[in-house]
């Protein structure tokens, strides 16, 4: 087969695995279904921090560890198989444990619920190493900006399906039956969308310089960020943003706070963030057009500082008026997905991707550590403080942010 081929059949492999992921990601949603099960359970904002932690930061050092194993393999695709299902198995036993949660106390099965999403994260962070490689050097061109905007047509349309499925879960059954049940179709879901990944064909490349060990790699950074100031930005970037990111889940603790938590509007939560994906992303693709992927991220920027402000306004009035929050994190996220990673592809080449994903992965600090002094501030000083600080840290990051777009416009 010519390349042309071998690339329309990865686009079309990719875009399969998407939209079932999609359906897996929205049942087991960390920003909606994971800090509501938290708080079902019996969990405080301290827990609530630890299981963010676990989900958006405990990949960080998992990242660089397997890069450095998984930087010189000029295959990669046994490992992403091997990732995703592992990923498969992890999500059984979670089901069966949610099926018999009434056996355990509640700290019981808070700390095995931490565990088991440890595992899962691991367990994908081992797996998108290799999904970000193998996606880089198999989709290029104007088919790799075409596949970004479809894929998140095809995941939103997903995500809005799946949503309304699982806040009829939530409402029909009562806990924990509701979560087994979910989880349960989330494994399913997973193991259908890994089928996509068995038709790839992927081609070789074998990666620049020597063998690196973890150490060395770590003792690399340095040298690494000042030959390439794309990626130094990038991280500072990913690192101020990641203050929003990682205050996602902690809206469903202010929204309790406020309105009570129940199966019917964890629902509504879940099905309004999906909403705004779908809707946002007639307007990413028209900014992909226009201004690149750097267009994009800017408006993930611009909502991202917005969102904690919003939130809190609109925390003093009724549930109805703080709706509107969950529908724009959709906005954010989408733009997220769209621009973050379609920014770190242009920055980067087929023989470093994959150390270069570690790299990025092992200097997101905010992202692993501030979930766990987030959780504990909101306890000590409350949500106000804690909200301003991340919608400041979030608003700096478009200076890093408009240096790579001003090195990438001065490449040939």
């Amino acid at each position: 087969m010519t390349t042309t081929a071998d690339e329309k059949r990865n686009y079309r492999a990719f875009l399969w695995h998407a939209g079932f992921l999609a359906l897996t990601i929205t049942f087991t949603d960390i920003n909606t279904i994971m800090p509501s099960l938290i708080v079902k359970a019996g969990g405080t904002e301290v827990h609530l921090g630890i299981l963010t932690a676990v989900m958006i930061g405990t990949p960080i050092l998992g990242e660089l560890l397997f890069a450095s194993y998984l930087y010189l393999k000029p295959r990669k695709k046994t490992f992403l198989l091997l990732g995703i299902n592992t990923r498969v198995l992890l999500l059984i036993i979670f089901a069966a444990l949610l099926r018999y949660g009434d056996s355990f106390s509640g700290m019981m099965l808070i700390a095995l619920i931490i565990v088991l999403m440890l595992l899962f994260s691991v367990a994908g962070t081992f797996a998108g190493i290799s999904y970000t490689d193998i996606l880089g050097k198999s989709i290029t061109g104007t088919l790799r900006q075409r596949y970004f905007v479809r894929r998140q047509v095809i995941t939103s349309s997903a995500f809005l399906l799946s949503a309304l499925a699982a806040r009829h879960i939530l409402v029909s059954f009562a806990w924990p039956d509701n979560y087994f049940v979910l989880f349960a179709l989330a494994a399913g879901l997973l193991f259908v969308a890994s089928l996509g990944f068995w038709v790839i064909r992927e081609r070789p490349v074998q990666a620049a310089g020597s063998r690196r060990g973890f150490l060395h790699v770590l003792q690399s950074i340095p040298a690494t960020l000042r030959q390439n100031p794309g990626l130094k930005n990038y991280i500072i970037m990913n690192n101020l943003t990641g203050f929003g990111l990682a205050l996602l889940p902690f809206y469903i603790s202010l929204a309790k706070q406020s309105y009570g938590l129940t199966g019917e509007q964890v629902g509504a939560y879940l099905l309004l963030q999906y909403a705004g994906m779908i809707i946002s992303n007639v307007l990413w693709a028209r900014v992909v057009r226009m201004k690149q992927f750097q267009g994009v991220s800017k408006g993930c920027v611009l909502i991202g500082a917005a969102l904690p402000v919003v939130a809190l306004g609109l925390s003093h009035l009724s549930f109805i008026a703080f709706l509107p929050v969950f529908f724009f994190m959709g906005f954010s996220l989408s733009a997220r997905r769209i621009g973050f990673d379609g920014l770190f592809l242009e920055i980067t080449d087929d023989e470093n991707r994959a150390l270069h994903k570690g790299i990025v992965g092992a200097t997101s600090l905010t992202v692993a550590f501030f979930p766990l002094l987030a959780g504990w501030l909101i306890t000590r000083v409350g949500f106000v403080p804690v909200f301003l600080f991340s919608s400041l840290m979030i608003a700096s990051s478009y200076f890093a942010l408009n240096a790579i777009c001003t090195s990438t416009s001065k490449q040939p």
